[in-house]
């Protein structure tokens, strides 16, 4: 067994580099937190790193292989619209300062800066997903809203990939129950969770405020894993397998319905997506939507359609077992 595992994990690594193009070394790890009910992890930057732990579990620490890659994190006002100012327009630019070599609140930078030869790949949690969409969805001049409020031109240019999870691409069902948008049960109970603020809002599953009306395919690949692990309670408002708070259409940015049910077996693969082109699946793992950005359910990940793992030498199966215990930050350290 433990062979196998090692197999899988060179696989995976071995394959994700080529898939990336990257260079020889580290990049430089850029996190993007998701939504937020105050505007906490903007106005202080301690909170926007809290964000990425839970007690002693630290995702940047582990996706950092103990803080031995370079790393920025990103703070914004994750109350707003994605495409807002504060969000998308705050998120450009920081990116751009990670990549001018400039610290983060905590005095974090990047080994290398843009014009050192430094590569740079930012991790999204939750709405960051759906930021990173609209900024690189927006970063050429025949894209809808090209530099909307920042230089997504640069962001783009700059940047290697995006690795999200439990990305809120094609919006929540669990938004939609906030803003009274779905059944009775769920709309009643969700009213007792948090109001329908302007970022929930811009999060809902309903056509007319998907990111992907406002954008065209991302100018830089991004990959796609997220959780399966059901909320109870939460879940039942949910199509499909969830992380308890976005369901499965929504995290692996498929085509078609925003609502459809799907599992570790169907999940839309890489030509059925919500853009043409840009969206790569990579895996799914049993974390909850907390646990996919804290790093504190090392469980199962199993191989979705069109996944990265391989089993001896071939792709694994759709909703075989690849790892027994593996967080998502661990995971993501074995991609470079």
């Amino acid at each position: 067994m433990l062979r196998f595992i090692l197999i899988l994990s060179a696989a995976v690594s071995m394959a994700f580099i080529m898939m990336a193009s990257a260079a020889s070394a580290a990049p430089c790890l850029i996190f993007v937190h998701g939504k937020q009910t105050n505007t906490g992890t903007f106005t202080n930057w301690s909170t926007a790193r809290n964000y990425w732990t839970k007690g002693s579990n630290d995702f940047v620490r582990t996706a950092t292989k103990n803080f031995s890659t370079s790393y920025y994190v990103v703070g914004y006002n994750g109350t707003r619209p994605f495409w807002d100012a504060p969000a998308a327009g705050e998120v450009a630019t920081e990116i751009i300062r990670a990549t001018n070599g400039s610290t983060d609140g905590g005095g974090n930078r990047c080994a290398k800066s843009w014009s050192q030869g430094g590569t740079f790949w930012v991790v999204a949690h939750s709405m960051g997903g759906t930021v990173m969409d609209f900024i690189l969805g927006n970063s050429q001049s025949t894209d809808p809203n090209f530099n909307l409020n920042g230089s997504y031109d640069l962001v783009a240019q700059r940047l290697s990939l995006v690795v999200t999870t439990g990305g809120a691409h094609r919006g929540s069902q669990g938004a939609d129950a906030v803003c009274g948008d779905s059944s009775g049960g769920c709309n009643f109970i969700a009213s007792f969770i948090q109001s329908c603020d302007d970022a929930t809002f811009w999060l809902r599953s309903s056509d007319d405020v998907q990111v992907r009306s406002f954008a065209n395919s991302p100018s830089r690949n991004v990959y796609l894993t997220g959780g399966y692990e059901a909320i109870f309670g939460a879940s039942l408002c949910l199509a499909g397998e969830d992380d308890g708070v976005v369901q499965y259409a929504s995290i692996f940015a498929c085509g078609g319905s925003a609502t459809a049910s799907y599992n570790n077996s169907n999940v839309c693969g890489n030509s059925f997506k919500q853009e043409a082109s840009g969206f790569f699946n990579l895996d799914a793992a049993h974390e909850n939507h907390s646990d996919e950005r804290d790093a504190s359910d090392s469980d199962t990940r199993r191989q979705v359609p069109d996944g990265i793992w391989t089993c001896n030498g071939v792709k694994c199966a759709p909703n075989t077992t690849v790892q027994s215990s593996m967080t998502t930050a661990s995971f993501i350290s074995t991609l470079y």
